[in-house]
């Protein structure tokens, strides 16, 4: 419904007179105007529903003035007019002290009264409005302060009300916001958009909805769904910005929390990060390697794994000093994204396990705020694959050292029977004609046997021709394989053999213990454990005479177990449910595990077990063979 004009014309031109409209030449006009009008000859008793007080007196008086006062102090928004003949500068003053909008004086055309009726009712419509404006501006502020953030600033940006809801949500009283430039409270990478949006979007008359994060008083950044208007004046200029939000940080949580699910299903290590390249989360699988159950745990972690950038030239930490684990996913993010990583990436564990990875990253958009996305990094374990590199390597310098050792031994078993043959003959022609012979040639024959044995060890090792399952002294493959590796042990650790001191001319029953197999693919199951066995000896600080090596082997008719013991400190729990799976090389292979997946591999293919288990203050191999059985 538009609003209603009321004028109220007072005169005492023409008193007790019906057609006072024919005496007074401005009534006829002013009943032209869209306004309620009301013509009195005497002053009214109510100005509160009066928009335009036009006074026309026949004389003017003091009673005139002190209307006018009462007029405006009882309505502040009423518009005055008074029309005289009288004139000088005391009365022209006096009306300007007391309020009067306009002073016309006689003589005077009708329609200059109009116009001046119809500017000030115009003022007064304005005023009306711009007043209902307010109080629903009022309204619709008290509504939104009850279900919403709320921020009215000035056109600068300095802060002039905010409501109950939002200070309890950033953690701050009113009188530490008002006043204060807003940007205060704003996250810094929204600052340039926003500074655009009021010079752009705001000037133009547009209303801006999206996505901002506020600042608590104790930094934490909070999520919210923005609306930011601006209310203009009179002029059309900016005279308030008004921003209405709402929380959407919960909304904004499950978002995180549906990508963590999604990197949880990766069956690699992944690392999540912001925008800013911050690690916010890493994924299950990275938590349960490192025995950690919150994401914030492992990052604030300095000591759980050393990373290394692998190059064909060098190896280099990813940081240097004392670091957390947030810093160095990050360091190691910033150099993927700077294409300064080249080869690979090696993480060591507290118990000096090495592992490698090759990485890659995925980006994906933030949908709560545009243009922004988050980041994964992903760690793929390529150690097995490293590891297999290794073995076919080493199996192929093996292969190698196998073909020179034929070699070798061939050349030296020829001599060996010269040797043999010209000293039987010389022991014919030495026999009764030199004093104590025989204790002399018998220094010699002792030496020529162990020669011999070793040589025929070093063949048996060597095992060159096609690999073919058949009977074989599983006894002897453990005599053949501690004559290759006597010469470290000795230096190392005394080894018994069922509780018998083993040496170079320990006799052996080439039939006992027998099994189906390859006898040289059996001896490199024993050189294996048992120079772990001495690698760990060798890190250790036991003394000599305290070091113990055991070998047992029982057999029957259905197995034969071969049991190797040590006391040389055990293996790491960490490490022992995986010991078969691979193998951790270390400098100059000084480390546990070396070759053990190959151990498995051929007592697997063998039809047996093979097994490990930590016993005082030492680790205890057990393997398992099916006995032979001869078919007869």
């Amino acid at each position: 419904m538009p609003d209603t004009l009321k004028i109220v014309y007072v005169t005492d031109w023409v008193i007790a007179n019906e057609s006072l409209s024919r005496q007074d030449p401005f009534i006829e006009v002013l009943q032209n105007i869209d306004a309620d009008l009301d013509v009195l000859d005497r002053l009214p008793e109510i100005f509160e529903e009066i928009d335009l007080l036009i006074l026309h007196p026949m004389h003017m008086k003091a009673d005139v003035f002190e209307a006018i006062s009462k007029s405006k102090e009882h309505n502040p928004a009423i518009k005055t007019v008074v029309i005289s003949s009288a004139h000088g500068s005391d009365l022209f003053l006096k009306a300007i002290d007391v309020g009067v909008d306009k002073y016309l004086l006689k003589p005077l055309l009708p329609s200059a009264v109009k116009k001046v009726a119809e500017r000030l009712l115009q003022h007064s419509l304005e005023a009306k409005q711009a007043q209902k404006a307010f109080r629903q501006i009022n309204l619709m502020f008290g509504a939104i302060s009850k279900t919403s953030l709320l921020i009215r600033m000035e056109y600068d940006g300095t802060i002039i009300e905010v409501n109950n809801l939002l200070l309890e949500l950033l953690h701050y009283h009113s009188d530490e916001m008002i006043g204060s430039h807003w940007m205060r409270f704003v996250e810094r990478r929204f600052w340039l958009f926003l500074r655009s949006l009021v010079r752009e979007k705001l000037k133009a008359g547009e209303i801006y909805r999206g996505t901002i994060e506020l600042l608590s008083s104790n930094g934490d950044s909070i999520t919210v769904d923005a609306t930011l208007y601006s209310i203009r004046d009179g002029r059309g200029e900016i005279g308030e910005i008004v921003c209405i939000a709402q929380d959407v940080s919960e909304v904004n949580r499950a978002i995180l929390a549906s990508m963590e699910q999604l990197i949880d299903h990766d069956t690699s290590l992944a690392v999540l990060f912001d925008h800013r390249y911050e690690a916010v989360l890493v994924n299950r699988k990275f938590l349960l390697q490192n025995g950690y159950e919150e994401s914030q745990d492992f990052f604030s972690a300095k000591d759980v794994l050393v990373w290394m950038t692998e190059s064909k030239e060098e190896t280099t930490p990813v940081l240097q000093g004392e670091h957390t684990q947030k810093d160095a996913l990050q360091a190691i993010c910033e150099l993927y994204r700077d294409e300064k990583i080249q080869g690979r990436i090696v993480s060591t564990d507290r118990n000096q396990e090495k592992r490698y990875y090759s990485i890659h990253t995925t980006s994906m958009p933030n949908p709560m705020i545009r243009n922004e996305e988050y980041h994964i990094l992903y760690f793929v374990d390529i150690t097995n694959f490293e590891r297999l590199k290794e073995e076919k390597l080493s199996d192929a310098k093996l292969m190698s050292v196998g073909r020179l050792a034929a070699a070798i031994t061939h050349e030296i078993n020829t001599p060996i029977t010269y040797i043999k043959g010209n000293l039987e003959l010389l022991k014919w022609d030495c026999e009764g004609k030199v004093a104590d012979a025989d204790a002399l040639f018998e220094s010699i024959d002792e030496g020529v046997k162990r020669i011999e044995s070793i040589v025929n060890s070093m063949y048996e090792f060597a095992g060159t021709g096609k690999e073919v399952m058949k009977a074989c002294s599983v006894h002897m493959t453990l005599i053949y394989a501690l004559r290759i590796i006597m010469n470290r042990a000795k230096h190392i650790v005394p080894i018994r053999i069922n509780d018998e001191l083993f040496l170079q001319t320990t006799e052996y029953n080439s039939t006992s213990c027998m099994t189906m197999g390859i006898s040289n693919r059996l001896e490199q199951v024993w050189i294996i454990i048992l120079n772990n066995a001495m690698d760990e000896f060798e890190k250790g600080t036991i003394p000599y005479e305290n070091r113990q090596l055991d070998i047992s082997i029982q057999c029957d008719e259905k197995e034969i177990v071969v049991k190797i013991l040590d006391n040389a400190g055990g293996i790491p729990q960490s490490v022992l449910p995986g010991i078969f799976d691979f193998a951790i090389s270390g400098e100059k292979k000084q480390s546990m595990g070396i070759g053990l997946n190959v151990a498995k591999a051929i007592i697997d293919k063998h039809g047996g077990s093979i097994r490990v288990v930590n016993k005082d203050q030492g680790a205890v191999f057990e393997v398992i063979l099916k006995t032979y059985e001869e078919v007869k």
